[in-house]
């Protein structure tokens, strides 16, 4: 199997999550699984993102509605400030 993939359970095993966990940040669409036949798997680009709704929910005891709403905002901040760095570009650009 391509090494770029793991499976929901070896990930769970792996760092000790509980795949309920895993499977319910997929249905509510926080994160997207790759179908390979009948087995699920995470891609390792999504490691950084799932460590991070897993600190938030067992460190933090944040909810999946929780993760999703900081998820929401967090990228609402993001392409906010993508927009202020463009804003910024334009406005040297006509002050030059």
């Amino acid at each position: 199997m391509n090494n770029e993939l793991i499976t929901i359970t070896e990930y769970c095993v792996k760092y000790e999550i509980d795949p309920l966990f895993i499977n319910s940040l997929e249905e509510s669409g926080i994160i997207v699984f790759t179908n390979v036949g009948l087995e699920k798997f995470i891609h390792t680009t999504q490691f950084a993102e799932i460590d991070r709704y897993i600190h938030f929910h067992y460190d933090l005891h944040i909810n999946i509605e929780g993760i999703d709403a900081i998820r929401h905002l967090l990228n609402k901040v993001s392409s906010l400030q993508d927009e202020i760095s463009q804003l910024k570009r334009q406005l040297l650009l006509h002050e030059t």
